[in-house]
């Protein structure tokens, strides 16, 4: 028997009212996905209760019975707390089935599931606090009564994560909603202060959001507290001052007056000076040796949050609560300080420089500060940029006059923000001269000068200027080597590593590779591991674009020789391993591994510097698999969000440029690729190459051959470029007839497959026309034949249509785009409807159109009109 639509239950309703608040839209449509179970964990005063509460207030909901099981007491085992939800069946007549007679033959949680599962009526069980239940099996029992009972949805809340723990583990068709996500949003805050109809002034939101961290229990506060503020010329002050006094009051009653704190009061208090609180952390501030039991107690009890993106154990205050925290401790003589400095050269022991940077800054330990930026200022700028600004920025000022690279750093970083031009820098041209100062006692601070200075230039793209710069910082360090090594060896690896990547993106990859390979070196005498893992994969990336993927193996193994780094380090040193792998994979036609390695990588950032090699592997790809809309759209996404340091002319813009006129010719848009070309002067290899393959597949192979002998390969250590123009050659001569020409071509073409095994470039030319050349060589290439028994695809079609209209047809082809008739565009154009006529069937034919729709279909794809 089942109940009618006038007979269901819903349960008790919660005890707090959620009306205080409008409905946050984007949790509610996480709620709405129905999905069989979904947990919701934070700890208290995340709003868990009322966001389940609104979502059923607001008539969502499509479940016909509702049954909300009030949170049990703390230790309960698993039998007694579903003989609470029996007795709540029961007594709210869920279901008017008769229950299962004799509960001693079978579990409670049997019982519940058959129960229910007779009903057959669409239940929602709301479990509260669910991670109270002290019983291992209660996950079990609670994924047995879904399977069971398909008429089942469950909604759990939870502060602890002995319950469905590892989102990794959860269904897919789970959901986990955590205390990240029920965090307030700006736009969730403008709402609910116009829910309340509160009026705020200029800047009162943005304030109070970020002042109560966006929890909503503070959010709350933040409502009573501004809905009294009276309209005084001290408001903002009084607003922050009633603000703070709130917040105490929470901290006072919910935090330390928390019923299940027991003796942990003190223990709360010692650890709030850390962002991030580990089990070692915690003992290094508090002494307690039961640490990590303390901090997973507190996790239960909802006092603290477990840090979902830790690789280890980490637990978290709410930075409201911990702002206050700290407060309590100034005003109670605990000396917050000095347990800021204590973390700060913690983590300085350990390798966490940014960590060390933040906490001696809230320390206000400037003498710590200066220390740090000091000693790690190459790693600070090239990956902490912005705590290395805001650090600068609040140095006072008579503190750097007796620290002048610190200065030199604070005033180039503070031009950097003003003004988009560096000025040069004071160093000596002569090497003689640099080689000299080197050997002086101001060597050391002009190092570390020159070298903030070349990658602030290298920051702000100017690539060119700062490789010119580390050429001179090399003299330095030569004289400084001969004169005064122990000042400078100690900081050489990581500064070398910096120059490699500088030359990388000034596109000067032979100095790059001495670098780098010195920058590993080095650090394996060191035993830096980060520096000797980052210049071993930035080497193996060097000679992957170069297009030697033997030796970028050899790179790669190295890399491999050093362990993973931990945390925010991770992405930062693997990228450039992960794009050599990506290249090596592609050239070894193992499209598959490479489509994973890049997957690993993602498109760049906007932090990323290395973006143009990683677009260049994401193209590449692009290329190999057919995907050429998809490459180009990597290609225009990376090339607007780094259009600040992307100048015209750099190594980096004739790159892009090259990238983008090969994609435009996979996509068959000849006239695009040329006028592409048009815009460049073609002198740089690459590019000559480039524009060399367009003129081939639009129909002027003489003019590839005559781009193609330009080029000067002595000089130039492309071997991929000078392949791919080997097989351009190769392919012009067949085309024009001269069939000794070509057999030369190619036989030094397959001189270079056999020694690099780079087989994806002989994706660049037909398949046919490879056929052709090796099968009337003396000796055919096994290299060349693996390839040919691979299937891959060719790279580009074997030729691409380009139309050449005349001045007069370009116009009426404008006009057309317009969409003018004829007789309009002859008005226009002060010619004839006749002689617009003739113009129109003449551009038709040339571009094998048959009506003017399709013939703008075709100028737009082709690249005749924009």
């Amino acid at each position: 028997m089942r109940l009618s639509r006038d007979d269901r239950g819903r349960g008790p309703a919660p005890s707090r009212n959620a009306t205080w608040a409008p409905p946050r839209k984007r949790l509610l449509a996480r709620l709405d996905r129905n999905s069989p179970i979904t947990v919701i964990r934070a700890p208290q005063g995340y709003g868990k209760v009322d966001l389940v509460a609104s979502w059923l207030e607001s008539g969502r909901s499509s479940f016909r019975a509702v049954l909300w099981i009030p949170a049990p007491d703390a230790g309960v085992d698993s039998e007694t707390y579903w003989q609470t939800v029996m007795e709540r069946i029961r007594s709210t007549r869920i279901t008017v089935e008769e229950p299962i007679a004799d509960t001693r033959t079978v579990s409670s949680a049997e019982a519940v599931r058959e129960c229910l599962a007779r009903s057959g009526a669409p239940v929602l069980l709301v479990l509260a606090r669910i991670d109270r239940v002290e019983d291992n099996g209660i996950e079990e029992e609670i994924l047995h009564l879904l399977d069971r009972c398909h008429n089942v949805n469950i909604v759990a809340t939870a502060c602890g994560r002995s319950l469905f723990g590892d989102p990794v583990l959860m269904e897919p068709t789970h959901e986990l909603i955590l205390a990240r996500d029920l965090l307030y949003t700006l736009s969730d805050a403008e709402e609910l202060f116009a829910h309340a109809e509160i009026p705020l002034g200029p800047g009162e939101l943005e304030y109070i959001h970020g002042r109560v961290g966006s929890i909503p229990a503070l959010m709350r506060l933040a409502v009573v507290v501004a809905k009294s503020l009276p309209a005084v010329p001290d408001r903002r002050e009084l607003l922050a001052h009633r603000l703070d006094s709130a917040i105490d009051r929470f901290v006072e009653s919910s935090v330390l007056g928390h019923d299940a704190i027991g003796d942990n009061r003190e223990f709360v208090i010692g650890v709030a000076p850390a962002r991030v609180i580990t089990p070692e952390t915690a003992r290094l501030l508090t002494g307690a040796t039961d640490a990590a039991e303390r901090l997973a107690h507190l996790e239960s009890v909802g006092i603290v949050n477990h840090c979902e993106t830790a690789l280890s154990d980490a637990w978290e205050f709410a930075p409201a609560v911990r702002d206050r925290l700290l407060a309590l401790q100034e005003r109670t003589g605990r000396a917050p300080a000095h347990r800021l400095t204590v973390l700060a050269r913690d983590a300085a022991k350990r390798g966490e420089v940014a960590g060390a940077l933040s906490y001696a800054v809230e320390a206000r330990d400037w003498d710590l500060v200066t220390e740090l930026v000091q000693e790690h200022w190459v790693r600070l700028v090239g990956s902490h940029f912005g705590l290395l600004r805001a650090t600068l920025r609040e140095v006072p000022a008579d503190l750097l006059e007796s620290r002048p690279v610190i200065k030199a750093g604070r005033d180039l970083v503070l031009l950097l923000a003003a003004q988009q031009v560096i000025p040069g820098t004071t160093l000596p041209s002569d090497p003689v001269a640099l080689e000299a100062l080197g050997a002086t006692a101001e060597a050391t601070d002009a190092l570390k000068i020159g070298c903030v200075q070349s990658l602030m230039l290298r920051l702000a793209g100017e690539h060119d200027r700062a490789a010119d710069l580390t050429r001179r910082l090399s003299h330095l360090v030569r004289g400084a080597l001969e004169a005064r090594p122990d000042d400078v060896g100690p900081q050489l690896p990581a500064m070398r590593l910096q120059w490699g990547v500088t030359y990388q993106l000034a596109g000067a990859f032979t100095e790059s590779a001495v670098e780098l390979r010195l920058a590993h070196r080095g650090a394996l005498g060191q035993r830096a591991d980060v520096v000797a893992r980052n210049a071993a994969g930035n080497s193996a990336m060097n000679w992957a674009v170069i297009g030697e993927p033997r030796r970028a193996e050899e790179w790669l193994e190295l890399e491999d020789a050093h362990p993973d780094p931990d945390g925010w380090l991770e992405p930062t040193v693997k990228v450039g391993g992960l794009v050599a792998r990506a290249l090596v994979a592609l050239d070894r036609l193992d499209f598959a591994a490479a489509g994973r390695y890049l997957d690993e990588v993602g498109e760049a950032s906007e932090r990323e510097e290395l973006w143009p090699f990683v677009t260049y592997a994401h193209c590449r790809y692009a290329l190999a698999t057919g995907q050429a809309y998809t490459g180009m759209a990597v290609l225009q996404r990376a090339t607007a969000s780094h259009a600040g340091v992307l100048h015209p002319g750099s190594a980096i813009d004739r790159w892009m440029t090259a990238l983008e006129v090969d994609l435009r010719l996979a996509l068959g848009e000849g006239n695009r690729a040329l006028a592409i070309l048009e815009a460049q002067t073609i002198e740089e290899p690459l590019v000559v190459v480039t524009a060399a393959r367009t003129h081939l597949l639009t129909g002027t192979p003489a003019t590839a051959l005559a781009l193609c002998r330009k080029c000067d390969w002595f000089s130039y250590p492309y071997t991929r470029t000078q392949l791919e123009a080997l097989l351009i050659e190769a392919a012009a001569h067949r085309t024009l007839g001269e069939k000794a020409a070509a057999a030369r071509a190619w036989a030094h073409a397959v001189e270079i497959v056999d020694r690099t095994g780079l087989l994806s470039s002989l994706a660049t030319v037909p398949r046919e026309l490879l056929t052709g050349l090796d099968g009337a060589a003396p000796f055919q290439s096994p290299t060349v034949a693996t390839f040919l028994a691979s299937g891959t695809r060719e790279a580009y079609p074997a030729a691409v249509h380009h139309v050449e209209l005349t001045e007069r047809e370009n116009a009426v082809l404008a006009e057309l785009a317009q969409g003018l008739s004829t007789l309009e565009i002859a008005r226009k154009l002060f010619v004839s409807t006749n002689t617009v006529k003739s113009q129109l069937r003449s551009l038709y034919r040339k571009i094998d159109a048959h009506s003017r729709d399709e013939a703008l279909e075709i100028a737009y794809r082709t690249g005749l009109i924009d």
